[in-house]
Order: structure tokens, then sequence, then C-alpha cells
């Protein structure tokens, strides 16, 4: 089972659904004052938030590299697509990228997502995403958390070194008589807003700190090509 299929698997027992939620409410006052019609959910996970695209009249896509993940948005009734980036054949007046989805990349891959995005999007349009801070890996992210069920445990150890998130996750799942271990390692990668400053055909024309588990640990970052 690759580590995002996993992540899908483990995902009602870690639970954030007020914080994402808070998180969402966001990104919509954003997309609002922007004026967008048709946008594109990168790493659109469960699909609830295109699920609050829906609900305001955007005509939205989602793709995600998990197919787990894909099913569940499926099934909210939302065009959830497991799709490369650089196989879409449509074009986007918008992009979201949601719950630090940049920060799953090395610098050199954001470089190939980027040029990838822009063959995407139409003249004069958005994109927005949000990225962990320092203190949001520092202060939130590193460390251990513990979840358990009556049929599953589940444990999550994050240490942050060297600029980079090292997350191991342990599920144990109850089958019959015997208990399944599921396990796999996920990377992050802190990125300065400089980093992003620079990006070949993107202008960032606005940051914002918010907050979702602690003070400023998240900050929104609006492009315009």
């Amino acid at each position: 089972m690759q580590a995002l299929d996993l992540y899908a698997k483990i995902e009602p027992l870690i639970g954030f659904y007020d914080e994402y939620e808070e998180l969402y409410s966001t990104y919509l006052d954003i997309l609002e004052s922007l004026h967008v019609e048709h946008i594109l959910d990168i790493g659109c996970g469960n699909g609830k938030f295109l699920s609050f695209l829906k609900s305001k009249n955007y005509k939205a896509v989602g793709i995600d590299r998990s197919k787990e993940m894909v099913k569940m948005a499926v099934s909210l009734g939302v065009d959830a697509r497991n799709e490369e980036l650089k196989d879409l054949q449509e074009s986007f007046d918008c992009a979201t990228a949601i719950g630090d989805v940049l920060n799953y990349m090395e610098s050199s891959e954001l470089k190939s997502f980027f040029a990838d995005l822009k063959t995407k999007l139409k003249k004069e349009s958005y994109f927005l995403a949000d990225i962990n801070t320092l203190s949001g890996f520092e202060d939130v992210a590193d460390g251990l958390l513990l979840k358990e069920e009556e049929e599953r445990f589940l444990a999550i150890e994050a240490n942050f070194e060297d600029f980079v998130l090292k997350t191991k996750i342990t599920l144990f799942e109850r089958e019959k008589k015997l208990y399944k271990r599921y396990s796999d390692t996920i990377l992050q990668y802190y990125h300065p807003i400089e980093l992003f400053e620079k990006i070949d055909g993107f202008k960032l024309i606005k940051t914002m700190d918010t907050s979702m588990f602690a003070e400023s640990d998240k900050t929104l970052l609006l492009f315009k090509i």
C-alpha cells in the first residue's frame, strides 16, 4: 500500500475535520474575491473542498495521486480523478492546492510542478495554495501521535531535521483473530517564501499568515500568471 493510500485509510482516525473546514472557509472567501469560475483542486484528497466548491456553483475538477482518496471524493458526487497534472486536457482560470500540498515536493519537483501548472491555466489566472511555516513544522508537526480504537491502533512519529519532516505511519488493523500491520514514511520539505517569489511565469501577489493548529503555522500564497 502506497503512503498516500495509507493516509486515506487512517484519515478517519486522525480527524482534524473542523480545522480543515476553517481552512476551506478562508480559501472560499479569497476565491469569491477573485471572481473565478473554473477551478482545479490539486491534491483534492477526500473531496470535501470540491463539495464546498460545488455548493457555491463553481465548476471544479479535483486530482489526487491516491486512488483511495479519489474513491472517497467520487462518493460525494464531485469530479475527482486519479490523474497527473500534466495529463489533464482542460484549462482553468484558477487552481488550488490545500493542506500543504507544496510541502510534499522538493525544490526541484516544485519547478516541474509549476511548469506543468502553467500549461493548464488560462492567461490572467490564479493559483492559491498554503505551505507550512517553520513554526508549523517545529512546533506542530514534530512529535508523536497515538490513536486507538477497538479494532485499530495508529502510531505517527514525526521528526523535523535539516528542514525535512520525516513522518513514519504505522497502523495495526484487526483481521479476524490477527492484526495486520501497515507502515510507510512520508517526507515533507520546508520552503521559504523567497523560493516562491522566483517561480518562472508566476507572480506572487499576496501572502497571508493563517492558523490551523497553532498561531501562524501556515502561510497562504496567491499567485497570478
